[in-house]
């Protein structure tokens, strides 16, 4: 094993029960220790409900107390901010928490890293002006700069060949472009090219990019000035990456080429799972550059015991696990005991008939209401999510694909509102998802950030807000533009109070008589001239989306997106509907996973695991493993209840179906039929 740096405090014995008492955490085994105690780079792969980012912040705790350095700081890198997040929540108010969060430290995520350090500085100093980066705005510039004539000619010709004109990227500093990674389907001298040339160009000298597009600046500057990955290396002696399953191969290329583990004057910590390396993009490669974990014995560390769930549910969940998690398997060493649960609750598969899922959710939420008291059902979310979420209106009962996404079990369903961090493709959706994120955690700030977030995307789209480049997506940010205009300023506060604190029903009659101030407050965020045309779509109002399929209506009752409520008496349960990407990293009281259709049923492809006849990846194709990845994820988000919902015919004949019942029953499982809409014991 190398030797521990000198350049990184000495983590003790003391230090670890003093970060316990100041964070309140439970009593840690040797494994966490060896993380926390850890100076030599090291990769720790670390199973859901481990509590990983809480150790990771626990570590930093200690080392800020002790940290000598003026000017060496440590950086933390991941792909979303919940490391700073829980630093700002658990240790904000003090001093280590204040010191974490300010020089010569760096949390933030990778794309904030490579812009602040590496692209921006490059754009800078080559005449490129203050930069907005924006997938969805600079899409919309990009279309701003060709007539519409033109950019229909592209859009069509790119939609012939399965792609679109949203998927231009630069791809090297000649402003050369592609089709994120795919090469654009036509010549240089094709009509269609030129015109998708002249797009990038244009938008490019004005200062628009995609995110991933800042790799590209990021890489120009290594390549012009090499010295930079040595000045960061001796800026932060200690690099901690977390969720490192979540790389994806550009990000890793940088990441290497920056901190190389090879490099004795660094230590470079990967935290992460492998068996949850499952992308938002179905295009994304994985990073295969330098393979996390390290085979390397020494350098690898194994946190195999979730804090989440207890031994049933790892049970059923270890043989998904794509790399075997332990050589016993996943541990459970969870729950927290709730009050009215029953100490093993009945891990259910419903078995519903091809021709239909309606019947699906309401058994499901009856399990729920029949096994948890109401004191229960407050304390965690109870959600139903299938690998596949986008609407597929053209596969209805009876297809051979069926039911090949959320929808099927849903009409009431929405894909955008859904995604972890929502993208939604109108103001009305933000605004809806805005409405969710106050009913699902409580708290009004998160509803107001969506709003913002919603108003200054529109800002984008019709005119230059110059004034918010390089700026959070945030309330604060409009407050702060407008605080010289203080009639706009009252009528973004209106707004916000009608839509997120008063909850106005939103009508499309509602919605037309909000137009002005909407409109109002996007045209005083931008400079000079607006083009209020280019809102299209994005202002348009739309109704909550009713997709046919079979599963169940949109119901009166149902008090938020998303939400599919199941009332038994007075009592009932919101289910919270998703897609497996969307949940990852939360922890459900139940978790319904909904068979979906992506080359093949999900269901029908893992029954052999789920039978026990295949334990891991070993023998699992591309695919496959791509399911079983997926299937892992959802069976490690709930505490105390998993739940499947299977088609009839993947299970087989009815003599199948008694054989697979005697077997899945002895694993853990009960079966219930679902028939004519009611649930079943199957006979």
């Amino acid at each position: 094993m190398p030797d521990a740096s000198p350049l990184i405090p000495e983590i003790t014995e003391e230090d670890i029960e003093w970060v316990r008492a100041l964070m309140g955490l439970d009593a840690l085994d040797e494994p966490r220790r060896v993380f926390l105690r850890s100076r030599t780079t090291l990769d720790v792969s670390a199973c859901p409900g481990s509590g990983k980012t809480t150790l990771i912040v626990a570590k930093l705790a200690i080392l800020a107390r002790k940290w000598p350095h003026r000017s060496k700081g440590i950086c933390v890198l991941s792909h979303t901010n919940v490391a700073r997040e829980e630093i700002q929540s658990r240790l904000g108010s003090t001093i280590v928490g204040q010191r974490l969060l300010g020089y010569p430290h760096f949390i933030d995520t990778i794309h904030g890293f490579v812009n602040r350090f590496l692209a921006l500085p490059w754009l800078d100093s080559n005449g490129y002006p203050s930069p907005t980066i924006d997938n969805d705005v600079t899409t919309a510039y990009r279309r701003g700069t060709l007539s519409n004539s033109d950019y229909w000619k592209v859009q069509n010709f790119l939609a012939q060949k399965y792609s679109g004109f949203d998927r231009l990227r630069i791809c090297a500093r000649d402003l050369t472009f592609d089709l994120g990674g795919k090469p654009f389907p036509a010549g240089s001298t094709a009509p269609s090219f030129g015109l998708a040339k002249h797009a990038i160009e244009t938008a490019a000298k004005a200062g628009y990019f995609c995110y991933d597009e800042m790799f590209v600046w990021a890489r120009a500057l290594l390549e012009d000035c090499p010295d930079v990955a040595s000045w960061l290396r001796r800026r932060f002696p200690l690099v901690v990456l977390d969720e490192m399953q979540d790389t994806f191969e550009l990000q890793g290329a940088m990441l290497h080429a920056i901190f190389p583990r090879t490099s004795a004057d660094i230590v470079v910590q990967r935290v992460g799972d492998p068996n949850q390396a499952i992308f938002d993009d179905a295009e994304a490669e994985p990073d295969e550059s330098d393979s996390f974990p390290d085979s390397d014995a020494a350098r690898n560390l194994s946190i195999p015991n979730s804090y989440r769930f207890g031994p049933e549910i790892a049970v059923l969940a270890s043989p998904f696990a794509v790399m075997p998690v332990s050589p016993t398997g996943l541990c459970g060493a969870g729950p927290k005991a709730i009050g009215g649960t029953p100490t093993a609750c009945r891990h259910t598969i419903f078995v519903f008939p091809d021709a239909g899922t309606a019947g699906v959710l309401n058994a499901y939420g009856k399990h729920v209401l029949a096994t948890f008291d109401d004191a229960d059902l407050a304390k965690g979310p109870v959600t139903a999510v299938g690998a596949v979420h986008q609407g597929a209106s053209e596969v209805t009962p009876g297809h051979q694909h069926f039911p090949k996404s959320v929808p099927h079990y849903w009409s009431g369903y929405t894909a955008e509102i859904s995604r972890k961090e929502p993208h939604p493709s109108s103001l009305v959706q933000y605004i809806r998802a805005a409405r969710a994120a106050v009913r699902n955690e409580s708290d009004l700030a998160p509803a107001v950030e969506r709003l913002a977030s919603g108003l200054i995307r529109l800002a984008g789209r019709i005119g230059d807000a110059g004034q918010l480049k390089r700026k959070a997506r945030t309330h604060r940010t409009i407050t702060d533009a407008l605080v010289a205009n203080s009639t706009v300023l009252a009528a973004y506060r209106r707004l916000v109070k009608a839509l997120i604190i008063d909850r106005l029903p939103l009508t499309q009659e509602c919605w037309d008589s909000m137009q002005g101030d909407i409109l109002g407050i996007c045209r005083a965020l931008c400079n000079e001239d607006v083009f209020e045309d280019n809102a299209g779509t994005f202002l348009a109002w739309s109704a909550d989306p009713a997709a046919p399929g079979g599963g169940a209506p949109i119901s009166a009752s149902d008090t938020s997106p998303n939400v599919y409520r199941v009332e038994e008496g007075s009592r009932h349960v919101d289910i919270r509907l998703g897609s497996i990407h969307s949940v990852k990293g939360q922890t459900h009281l139940a978790t319904l996973i909904l068979s979906t259709h992506w080359h093949d049923h999900s269901s029908a492809r893992m029954l052999p695991w789920l039978l026990g006849n295949n334990v891991n990846g070993t023998g699992a194709g591309k695919r496959d493993r791509t399911r079983l990845l997926q299937t892992y994820v959802a069976m490690t988000r709930p505490s105390h209840l998993v739940c499947l919902a299977v088609p009839r015919f993947v299970l087989g004949d009815d003599q199948d179906i008694t054989q697979h019942k005697e077997t899945l029953t002895a694993r853990g499982w009960q079966m219930v039929e679902i028939v004519d809409g009611i649930a079943k014991q199957p006979k």
